[in-house]
């Protein structure tokens, strides 16, 4: 059932039906809603774009040999993602651990070739493609530490120390049965045991340059982010130093500010 207050929402917040988002979500944050009405508002809402939920599993398939199964690994990041997985013509990335699922008629051509990656967030894969679909990521509830899109930024500029030195290997079981194999360097810095818990220092800064804005959806308040916005602000503070977000507490205005 598509919920008018939060359709209305949406259209205040000024996001078309054609724009391409990912979303990362607390459900509780949003209210005392039906998961499903949620995600019917949010599907027939951007039915003229791409809609997509990070499917992530790296929180029980982490081991060299474990399986993920494109059909039944169940999502570690919350509840919408998971009953997005339940909808018709939702489909799903083949990556073992940061796998994505979209709906909409570029989502099969968006998601292909994810089993070929060797990272999680890649960026020859659907994090780095936020960036040329010129996304905007919607973090519902939540706040900047839970936006992956900030792991494959700092991996396009070649951040050293956020890969483990080995790789790991997977197993993938595709939508037609097959077994695949993989090997994932998976996220870890010896500096600091979780980096996206540093991300959160930017929202300011993202605010600040119009990057972002916060409107709300629900009970939650919504932060609407560009991915081209964020890329471009990084790059910026990255020419500066390339470890700041683990290694200070503040980003000076100078870093991202041009004279």
């Amino acid at each position: 059932m598509i919920l008018l207050n939060l359709k209305n929402d949406l259209i205040n917040s000024g996001l078309k039906t054609n724009d391409n988002v990912l979303i990362h979500s607390s459900l509780k944050q949003i209210g005392n809603y039906d998961a499903y009405d949620v995600l019917d508002t949010l599907i027939d809402y951007f039915k003229d774009g791409l809609l997509l939920f990070p499917t992530h599993t790296w929180g029980y398939i982490k081991e060299d040999g474990d399986t993920f199964n494109v059909k039944t690994s169940k999502p570690n990041v919350g509840i919408l993602p998971t009953l997005f997985l339940e909808y018709k013509d939702v489909i799903r990335s083949l990556h073992p651990t940061h796998s994505m699922a979209g709906i909409g008629e570029q989502a099969y051509k968006y998601l292909e070739g994810e089993e070929k990656v060797d990272t999680p967030c890649s960026t020859k894969g659907v994090y780095k493609r936020l960036y040329d679909i010129d996304a905007k990521i919607l973090l519902i509830g939540v706040n900047q530490v839970k936006n992956t899109y900030i792991h494959s930024v700092e991996e396009s500029f070649a951040v050293a120390n956020r890969l483990e030195p080995n790789k790991t290997n997977f197993n993938i079981i595709d939508y037609d049965g097959n077994m695949l194999k993989t090997s994932i360097y998976k996220h870890y810095c010896s500096l600091h045991p979780h980096v996206s818990e540093c991300y959160q220092k930017l929202d300011p800064i993202f605010l600040e340059l119009g990057v972002e804005k916060k409107t709300k959806f629900g009970n939650a308040i919504m932060t609407i982010c560009s991915a081209r916005g964020i890329y471009q602000t990084l790059e910026e503070i990255f020419k500066h130093k390339k470890q700041i977000l683990v290694e200070d507490d503040k980003i000076p205005r100078n870093y991202y500010l041009k004279d």
